[in-house]
Parts: structure tokens; sequence; C-alpha cells
């Protein structure tokens, strides 16, 4: 499948079949999305595979609403970066986007659910997941990205829904 057409078939699947997600896909989805480009090459991202359905049920308890595509999903890759780089906000987004994209392209679908500066309840939403996961300190988590086998259908993007106006060209 060449890149153009795993961005059309990319969409946000909150409802997934309750079929296994094998491991090793899981692994090669989160080795591959850590190339991804960072900041000076520093590389401060760090996933974390969760498959353990009472853990992606503890996880969507953080953040009960935004996280409702965590019901059904058999995996989830938490997508977390080392505070101290300077980039690691725009790093992990860009890890993140891997993800997805590389879903789609073995047939998987996936719904990204922030993290970051989010709270439920008055309770950061990234403390939460961080005590979940023992995740240390000086990390911080960006998303949380459910992931599974589609049980929904959507229509695939096509390039006309793009405002043009919203490209310029050698100024605004």
């Amino acid at each position: 499948m060449e890149l153009r057409e795993v961005i059309l078939k990319r969409r946000s699947i909150r409802k997934f079949k309750q079929e296994s997600v094998p491991f090793d896909l899981l692994k090669q989805i989160a080795k591959y999305s850590l190339l991804a480009p960072s900041g000076r090459n520093s590389r401060p991202v760090d996933l974390v595979i969760v498959s353990d359905r009472d853990k992606i049920q503890e996880i969507k308890r953080a953040r009960q609403g935004a996280f409702s595509f965590l019901e059904t999903a058999p995996a989830c890759i938490v997508v977390a970066a080392n505070e101290a780089s300077s980039t690691w906000l725009s790093d992990a987004s860009i890890v993140a986007t891997y993800i997805q994209l590389l879903c789609v392209e073995n047939g998987l679908g996936s719904c990204w659910g922030h993290a970051h500066e989010r709270f439920q309840d008055g309770i950061s939403v990234e403390a939460k997941i961080k005590e979940i996961l023992h995740i240390p300190e000086g990390y911080r988590v960006l998303c949380v990205i459910g992931i599974g086998y589609p049980d929904e259908q959507k229509d695939t993007h096509v390039l006309e829904e793009v405002d043009e106006k919203k490209i310029h060209i050698s100024k605004w």
C-alpha cells in the first residue's frame, strides 16, 4: 500500500473486533514508529504496549468519555517522552502519527486519546496513566492509542476535503 493510500484510509476507529492483535505485530509497529525524526535526533520517546484487558480498562477510567474507544480495543500503545528534551512534545506527536499510519498499513484501526495536560475530576490524566504503568519521573504522557481490528467501516478521505485556501505560497 502506498503512503498516499494509507493517509487516505486513516480514520479514527472507536469500535474494535474482539480479536487480539499479535504481540509481534504490535512490537513491529512500535519499533518502526521509533524511527520517526526527533529534534537533534535525541529520540526522547518511549512506548508502552498494553494488551492486558484489565490494564486497558484501568487506563480507560483515567479519562472516561474521551477514552471510551478503549472499551473494545484489544491493545493500546501509550506514547511517553523524556521531558528533558525541549522537543519532546513534537517528537512524541510524530511517533504517535507513525503508529497510526503503520496500523492502517497492517490492516488495523486506531484512535488517539489525548492525555497531555488533560484532567478528569481535577486529577491529571498523565499522572494517573504514569501511576498505572509505572512510568518513571521525568517522563510525560502525550497520548494513548487504541489499536485493534476495526469493527466499523468509515469512508476513506478524499483530496477534495482539503481546503486549498489553507495552502499558502511564499507568503500568507
